[in-house]
């Protein structure tokens, strides 16, 4: 990013061949949609930590689907290579911890992973979900020895490094093992669930119900539910929370008050909006709009 967009920091550091750790911190002074090209010999791993503020990835190989990083959630992704575009809101600031991993890389530790570029023709968001507090006292050490301008201490980055993806591994494992085990969904009502996530994004300011949202789209209650769990490994419920807060976001850092978002993203009580964010962010609303 150029100094004439905003200010911009990134530093990276390799702990190893093929697994490395990077730092990135975002503040544009403008809406910025800034490309991204990924071409590698082998497919990569992305666990991202997010430290403040909110982005979005959105691959142009696959248009329904945005990748969302919001601070205080942990995001596993894999990409192989693809083409995208990474979306910032202006006056934001947008800070993240990344740990990068060569697909190979893992080859020596028996990680169902695949390293084929080839046979991941799309980025993937295996899930995203609120740090816990465990992870954030590793995040919180890492960060001080990246920040730290006296001492490298290589040996204990790549110790915290490891707890925190050993932590991600198991839970990845767990992850292929659903997928192996989830239904197969039909093309038809595979475009059907693309339709019912749109509509939750397009209306989410209304009072939405899932027999509402299945009518429209043409599935059951019981489809809908079973559908999400199969194509977003998420609830319909969870999938339209996490639309409305994440919308609720931008427009609290974008300096509207807590009763105006409540009301834009499908809430009729100021004050049950404010238990939402504050559970699903661990941050009262108020915190945003003040600044």
């Amino acid at each position: 990013m150029s100094k004439e967009l905003g200010e911009c920091y990134v530093d990276r550091f390799a702990l190893a061949p093929g697994l490395s750790i990077a730092y990135s911190s975002y503040t544009p002074n403008r809406d910025i949609i800034e490309e991204s090209i990924i071409e590698r010999r082998a497919s990569t791993f992305s666990l991202t930590y997010g430290l403040e503020g909110l982005s979005c990835y959105r691959s142009k190989n696959c248009l329904n689907e945005d990748f969302v990083f919001s601070s205080n959630h942990t995001t596993l992704s894999t990409f192989g290579n693809s083409s995208g575009e990474r979306l910032f809101k202006a006056n934001q600031k947008v800070s993240q911890l990344r740990i990068l991993i060569d697909g190979r890389f893992f080859e020596d530790y028996d990680v169902p992973f695949e390293c084929d570029t080839e046979k991941i023709p799309t980025p993937k968001q295996h899930w995203r979900a609120k740090t816990a507090n465990h992870t954030q006292y590793y995040i919180n050490r890492l960060m001080a020895l990246m920040m730290s301008s006296h001492t490298e201490r290589p040996l204990e980055k790549k110790i915290l490094t490891f707890n925190l993806l050993s932590e991600q591994l198991s839970l990845l494992g767990k992850n292929f093992d659903k997928e192996i085990q989830k239904p197969s969904i039909n093309r038809l009502d595979e475009l059907k669930l693309i339709k019912a996530k749109s509509l939750m994004i397009r209306y989410m300011s209304e009072p939405l119900t899932l027999a509402y949202i299945g009518k429209q789209v043409g599935l059951s209650e019981s489809k809908l539910k079973s559908g999400f769990k199969a194509v977003y490994q998420i609830s319909p419920y969870k999938m339209l929370l996490e639309i409305r807060m994440n919308k609720a976001w931008e427009l609290l850092e974008a300096g509207n008050q807590v009763a105006q978002t409540a009301y834009a993203v499908g809430y009729q009580h100021p004050s049950n909006f404010s238990t939402a964010f504050s559970r699903f962010f661990g941050q009262a609303p108020k915190s945003l709009s003040k600044k």
